[in-house]
């Protein structure tokens, strides 16, 4: 939002009131917060048991995949080294 004055230079235009920003109303206490809390888990979409099973087996096989393949690299790396006489 700029506008030039008589100069050519560029000046900031003042705000506008209906520009300013809502501001949240502040909420405090333990009380109100474990309300909200409660109230926002409702609204979660929980995973059934077999998105579960099915996300559960996925995690298991992508770390074993990625335990053989940083153990391969750490073979290969001490053959090498190995090789070279410098372990």
């Amino acid at each position: 939002m700029t506008n030039e004055d008589q100069s050519g230079v560029g000046v900031m235009a003042k705000p506008k009131p209906s520009d300013k920003v809502a501001q949240p109303a502040r909420k405090t206490g333990l009380i109100q917060f474990l309300r909200e809390s409660v109230r926002e888990l409702k609204r979660v979409r929980w995973p059934n048991r077999r998105e579960v099973t099915t996300y559960t087996a996925a995690a298991l096989i992508v770390c074993f995949a990625m335990a053989l393949l940083v153990w391969g690299f750490d073979l290969g790396v001490s053959k090498v080294l190995s090789l070279i006489h410098v372990v």
